[in-house]
């Protein structure tokens, strides 16, 4: 039985790299968001994006460096049909990696434009503002 909390991930081959390039994506885009604006949200909003677009680049590149070649070639005993078996990059969370690729940068524009419509509570609530002061004087009348 599991604790309340605890989190299972599910890769085979090199597929845990995937979030290894998301870390590194988001160290890079910390400071990149706070460089670029004060408000919190949008920094954050920011650094997700950086890593989403970091863990796309990589895994792409990876991917496709890893299942590069014709693969090896076996025959079928009871065919005698040829079977190509080339190398695999793994997956993550049952979506492999070359797909990462395209699903991490879609999540991470997802994520930050979720962020930027739902501030954080302490910027849901401004603060009370004074009403302005209304002139009561009675109109001139005499002007008629």
């Amino acid at each position: 039985m599991g604790r309340e909390g605890d989190i299972m991930i599910i890769w085979s081959g090199w597929g845990i790299l995937v979030l290894v390039f998301a870390a590194v994506g988001l160290v890079i885009g910390l400071p990149v968001g706070a460089a670029v604006t004060s408000d919190p949200d949008m920094a954050t909003a920011i650094s997700i994006i950086c890593a989403g677009l970091t863990m796309g680049l990589g895994s792409f590149l990876f991917a496709r460096q890893m299942e590069k070649g014709t693969g090896r070639v076996f025959i079928d005993e009871q065919t005698g049909q040829r079977v190509v078996v080339g190398r695999s990059a793994g997956s993550l969370f049952f979506v492999p990696v070359r797909y990462w690729a395209y699903a991490g940068p879609v999540l991470a524009i997802v994520f930050a434009a979720l962020l930027m419509m739902n501030p954080a509570a302490s910027d849901a609530a401004p603060a009370a503002v004074a009403p302005a002061p209304v002139d009561m004087a009675p109109a001139d009348s005499s002007a008629a």
